[in-house]
């Protein structure tokens, strides 16, 4: 029969071996539940997709202009409520460059409209980064289809300066043409209640 020493030194020895074998299978661990969470989160991302589902493009003054994604305030349409009932607004903008954007209200169903005037949630038809403001003069809206959690559609048209802002080297009017958007109906409580949107 074998017998076994231990003095100090074959303990100190086992020890590092044993952290050593502790540390492999925490590896092993950490890196299996970092890999578990990766497929969780694409899973939902694709289980989900109105979060980024969305798209617009139209060549404004000249320049394409286009956005891939929403933050349920931009990019994404409100069923608006109270005196609005029956109407959409919607503001589309690239997610990263945000300070120019395209802003409609019309009826929430299928068909053309031409909008001239100052919806409540339009103020503007269209604001510069530079905070230049311009209102529908006119714009038409086309409503290809809707349902209870997209809309899409075309727009072109002109806009003219609102009086009282931008430069003197300011545009007067600009026109956007082949405008085209396919977006959800936005799923924030806090962003409808913004909008008083239901």
């Amino acid at each position: 029969m074998q017998r076994y020493f231990y003095d100090d030194e074959n303990i100190n020895h086992l020890n590092k071996v044993a952290m050593k074998k502790v540390k492999e299978v925490i590896t092993v661990l950490f890196a299996a539940a970092l890999l578990s969470f990766g497929n969780s989160c694409s899973s939902k991302q694709d289980s989900s997709p109105s979060d980024g589902d969305a798209s617009f493009s139209c060549i404004l003054d000249g320049k394409e202009v286009s956005g891939k994604t929403t933050d349920q305030n931009i990019n994404a349409a409100f069923h608006l409520t109270g005196d609005n009932k029956g109407q959409i607004f919607f503001r589309l903008s690239n997610m990263n460059d945000i300070g120019n954007k395209l802003m409609f209200q019309v009826p929430a169903k299928e068909g053309s409209t031409t909008v001239n005037d100052t919806p409540d949630y339009s103020y503007e038809g269209y604001i510069t980064s530079d905070f230049v403001t311009y209102i529908d003069d006119p714009i038409t809206v086309t409503i290809n289809s809707i349902s209870s959690s997209r809309v899409s559609g075309t727009f072109s048209g002109k806009y003219t300066i609102q009086e009282g802002t931008g430069i003197s080297s300011s545009k007067q009017t600009i026109e956007v043409t082949d405008g085209k958007f396919d977006i959800p109906f936005s799923t924030s409580a806090d962003w409808k209640k913004v909008y008083n949107a239901e």
